[in-house]
């Protein structure tokens, strides 16, 4: 199992995504100034992950078109008529925050951009005329106020109801990117901003005891699950930055109850409406995206990683097995077939699907989301703790210490091969019967004992071309997701990677059809 050629796929698709007779801009998706976003972000963190290159003529292009679209008194992204493709879809968007700062911390980071700096530094500073001191939200303030239209999608500006708003789709989704641009630059005002967002949010769109706020899904509210989950990222990264533990606490609360409840199924399906219904299916469910999923996988991530819940690295390895990669389209969709060729912009992309468990194809800013959340997977499948290395998901792997090989077949085998000396850990997944688990070094069975989820190999370093092997069965079960529309549908599951599913969905099924 190797993310790699998965991620190579994904920037392959990003790059065909650039349309070359309309300047290189992202078209097809969403708003090319919200995609632009995406897309430097996204081919920015495969660069971090992989060492993925984008082509000179390609980047020269896209720098010029984030300068067109950028080039307004916030700095903030929006189409801009100078391109004749773009006139008659200009708009002043406040989705647009996370995505223009996210793209900014990227350059910096990754260009030393100067430019990028001074030009998110003054979209920090229209934020902060915008967003009171008690993290309410007032449009009207951004310097592009009256200036251009704008947008009247109501899940972005945040409908109030008797003082209550759920600004998760602009300011909350951004929280996450205006720290990003605090880390990535110094810029105390980042974090100010920060703080008033996040005190907002942890006041007004989690609960205290984990479960979904009722106004979020409410039938008259127009939620977006994606940038709820946003919202809980920039709630979670903010509480791991300042050391309040509260905001952390309160994440972890919510991705137990909250998300399972009405996000994030155990399969992956996540719907891309949460209260009001705005876009269903033939059947009356939501539409569903991935980016959801990769969010929660995510979350569940850093929950791990970052703040002691080393249990969830379970959902976070879960959801990229049982469904980012099966959602994604790969040449194995063609079944074989020779004949069949998919566009180069489908190809290792993801979609909006409408149903539930089957379409694939390429929505521009969902292919750089999903992009986004695997290439922090891959650079956290192993930790360097000290002299420790610690395995902490069953990928494929190497660096200057390990090679690892994950392989699944009626059970599950993890090598490790040592390149150079290195004391090693590696985690257990929580569904393993630990009688299963067996660890052998060089072919010889050693003793073993489970501490917190992990097997500590050894005591003393481990010497160089010594290769460790670790097993466990694969346990097999099904499950039933009833759908908001009644519908229900039954997963057979291999470990932590759905088998099979009934009925199965068309075209292009995620999982194979299950023989009753």
């Amino acid at each position: 199992m190797n993310l790699i050629p998965r991620l190579e796929l994904a920037g392959g698709a990003l790059l065909a995504t650039l349309d070359a007779e309309q300047g290189y801009m992202p078209m097809g998706g969403y708003e090319a100034a919200h995609d632009l976003g995406r897309w430097w972000d996204a081919v920015l963190r495969l660069e971090e992950a992989i060492g993925f290159s984008v082509p000179a003529e390609l980047e020269r292009a896209s720098m010029a078109n984030l300068q067109l679209l950028t080039d307004n008194p916030d700095r903030l992204l929006m189409n801009n008529a100078a391109a004749p493709w773009l006139a008659d879809r200009v708009m002043l968007n406040p989705h647009n925050f996370r995505e223009t700062l996210l793209t900014y911390a990227g350059l910096v980071r990754r260009r030393r951009s100067g430019w990028a700096a001074e030009a998110g530094g003054q979209l920090v500073r229209s934020m902060e005329r915008c967003i009171d001191a008690g993290g309410r939200l007032d449009l009207s303030r951004l310097g592009s106020w009256g200036k251009v239209p704008c947008s009247t999608d109501e899940s972005m500006l945040g409908r109030t109801i008797d003082g209550w708003a759920d600004t998760t789709g602009s300011i909350g989704r951004a929280l996450e990117a205006v720290i990003a641009f605090h880390q990535a630059t110094g810029d105390t005002l980042a974090l100010d901003i920060a703080g008033r967002i996040a005190a907002y949010h942890l006041a007004n769109t989690v609960m205290p005891d984990g479960t979904m706020h009722p106004r979020i899904v409410a039938p008259n509210n127009p939620g977006h699950n994606h940038s709820y989950h946003g919202t809980l990222r920039g709630l979670l990264r903010f509480g791991l930055l300042t050391g309040e533990r509260r905001y952390v606490d309160a994440v972890e609360r919510t991705f137990r109850k909250a998300l399972p409840a009405h996000c994030v199924k155990k399969s992956g399906w996540a719907p891309h409406d949460l209260g009001k219904h705005r876009f269903d299916n033939e059947e009356g469910d939501p539409v569903a995206e991935p980016a959801s999923a990769g969010d929660s996988a995510q979350l569940a991530l850093w929950l791990a990683r970052d703040a002691g819940y080393v249990e969830r690295f379970d959902d976070a390895e879960r959801l990229v097995r049982a469904r980012l990669l099966p959602m994604q389209l790969t040449h194995a969709d063609a079944h074989g077939d020779a004949g069949v060729q998919f566009p180069p912009r489908t190809l290792g992309a993801w979609a909006v699907h409408a149903p539930p468990h089957a379409n694939k194809g390429n929505t521009p800013d969902i292919l750089a989301a999903v992009t986004h959340s695997l290439c922090d997977v891959q650079r956290s499948i192993v930790a360097t703790i000290g002299d420790l290395r610690r395995i902490d998901l069953h990928f494929d792997y190497e660096d200057d210490d390990l090679r690892i090989a994950s392989r699944r077949e009626q059970s599950a085998t993890l090598t490790v091969e040592v390149k150079r000396p290195v004391r090693l850990a590696i985690r257990v997944p929580g569904w393993v019967s630990p009688a299963s688990v067996a660890v052998a070094i060089d072919a010889a069975p050693v003793r073993h004992h489970l501490s917190c989820g992990y097997v500590q190999i050894s005591a003393a370093p481990l010497r160089t071309g010594q290769r460790i092997t670790l097993s466990h069965d694969l346990p097999e079960r099904r499950s039933v997701e009833v759908m908001p529309s009644g519908k229900r549908y039954t997963f057979a599951w291999h470990g932590d990677e759905v088998t099979g599913i009934s009925p199965q969905d068309q075209p292009m099924p995620f999982y194979p059809r299950l023989s009753e």
